[in-house]
């Protein structure tokens, strides 16, 4: 029997759903693939996540060699378990997701994640258009 890899639809379905405004369930312990902002520490600035699935597929018959994995990788940087974040996770278009990315290196309040960030001390700059 012949394992078909999942399509890109079915992978990212809850994603587009949440995005779309349908509002679907977020049940705990169960990651969906997508693109997520969170923070850290309370009133700790945005934080790029980004879940995807890793998978093995044999280039000769096109099924999979091995399962299909959900991986995260938060502020760029590959973490183990993604049920350990889910619940915390706000999901974002890619393009905010990019943008965002783009944004914590150009502003230096947002580079320690663990830091809370008093927007009365200092306002946020302009951040353009994404």
């Amino acid at each position: 029997m012949m394992r078909q890899p999942s399509t890109f639809s079915e992978l990212y379905r809850w994603h587009s759903d949440a995005m779309a405004g349908k509002n679907p369930p977020m049940h705990d312990g169960e990651p969906q693939a997508g693109y997520y902002k969170r923070r850290l520490v309370k009133k700790g600035p945005w934080v790029p996540v980004r879940i995807f699935v890793e998978r093995e597929i044999d280039p000769e018959t096109g099924e999979l060699a091995s399962d299909e994995v959900l991986c995260i990788e938060v502020e760029g940087i590959r973490k183990d378990d993604a049920a350990d974040q889910w619940t915390y996770l706000k999901p974002i278009s890619r393009a905010e997701f990019n943008h965002l990315t783009d944004y914590r290196l150009r502003d230096n309040r947002m580079m320690d994640p663990y830091r809370p960030i008093d927007l009365s001390e200092q306002p946020t700059p302009p951040q353009g258009v994404f």
